[in-house]
């Protein structure tokens, strides 16, 4: 009998101005000095706090995409560190967590946009020179730390937060299918009781809350729920649950230059309609989950992005295909179901 297992951080700390508890954090987490994989409009906006705080820190250059040439020259400068910090968005966090796994070193992250989910998993995502996914990797266990600083986050385009959005609305509908098509969660098993609750909390957070986050300006009790759904409670929820099209599509959407500019919870948003659209969904939740993110200025057409031709359609569906949580779903599909699925988003978009 397949295990129920679930992962999570060992600390969680969310809150305004969270980022000047940083030594403290990683106090608690590391015996030894921080290698600091930060990004450059992170390192702008928090350089002088962070040095502040660890001031013995080593400094690492971020180029701006994870590659394993990239995840390479950084392990190679991380020293005698007890520990990894990636701080800024998803590419840095994936960079710290692919130079922790080369050092065997534990990891810490510092968002500064709560653009995805991934600031809670043992996941790195590696892409290609030319910003294609190219894999995962995974750390032992999960961060050792997660500070979220939501004084920051509500200072970053809201752009950003509605990807969030986008990617974590996904996890009721992967969860279904992961457990439909019989798929095990990121740590060989199967997905817990608790798990199950943190997808309908996630999902009941955000039908609640989303739009009212998106117009704070500070980090208020909505914006608060919002960005721990987003980054905590949909971290747990794909990782102790499981994946399904909706990310599978992702692959296929990130070949095509036409799409590969959107942010990653756009895509995933763009690949939850496709599930539903499947066989998954009912028309009427297809259009309201269409008309939520509307609201929030996800993307939900492919006529809207320039695809349209039938080889254009192909190309992305033979490439999802390849995800490996691809058949995580009710049925088996092929490319000509996911093909009739996207050019269904069209036509019901344009009612």
């Amino acid at each position: 009998m397949t295990m129920r297992i679930l992962g999570a951080p060992q600390r969680y700390v969310q809150g305004p101005g969270a980022i000047d508890r940083l030594a403290e954090e990683v106090a608690f987490v590391s015996r030894g000095p921080a290698a600091v994989i930060v990004d450059p409009v992170a390192f702008d906006l928090l350089g002088e706090r962070i040095s502040k705080q660890l001031p013995e820190a080593r400094l690492l250059a971020f180029g701006g995409e994870c590659t394993d040439a990239e995840i390479r020259a950084r392990a190679e400068e991380i020293g005698d560190s007890g520990i990894v910090l990636g701080i800024g968005g998803g590419k840095a966090i994936d960079m710290a967590k692919g130079a922790a796994i080369m050092c065997d070193l534990p990891v810490g992250i510092v968002p500064t946009i709560a653009s995805n989910d991934s600031p809670t998993s043992h996941i790195a995502v590696v892409y290609t020179p030319d910003h294609a996914v190219e894999g995962v990797r995974h750390m032992k266990t999960n961060p050792a730390m997660v500070l979220v600083d939501t004084e920051i986050i509500a200072g970053a385009p809201r752009r950003f937060l509605a990807a969030g959005i986008g990617d974590a609305m996904s996890k009721p509908y992967e969860l279904a299918g992961a457990l439909e098509g019989g798929g095990t969660n990121f740590f060989g098993g199967t997905p817990t009781e608790l798990t199950k609750a943190i997808v309908e909390r996630a999902r009941d957070i955000l039908i609640a809350d989303a739009e009212a986050a998106m117009k704070s300006t500070t980090p208020n009790a909505a914006f608060e729920r919002v960005v721990e759904a987003t980054i905590l409670l949909s971290g747990l929820a794909f990782e102790s649950g499981g994946l399904s099209v909706a990310h599978s599509m992702v692959r296929g959407f990130s070949v095509m230059p036409q799409l590969s500019g959107l942010l990653h919870g756009e895509m995933v948003a763009l690949g939850t309609l496709t599930q539903l659209a499947a066989g998954q969904g009912s028309e009427a939740e297809i259009a309201e989950l269409i008309g939520f993110f509307d609201r929030l200025g996800l993307p939900t057409s492919f006529a809207d992005k320039d695809v349209s031709s039938d080889e254009d359609f192909q190309r992305i569906a033979e490439v999802s295909l390849g995800a490996p949580y691809a058949s995580n779903y009710m049925r088996p599909l092929n490319a000509e179901h996911l093909v009739a699925a996207m050019r269904s988003l069209d036509r019901t978009h344009a009612l």
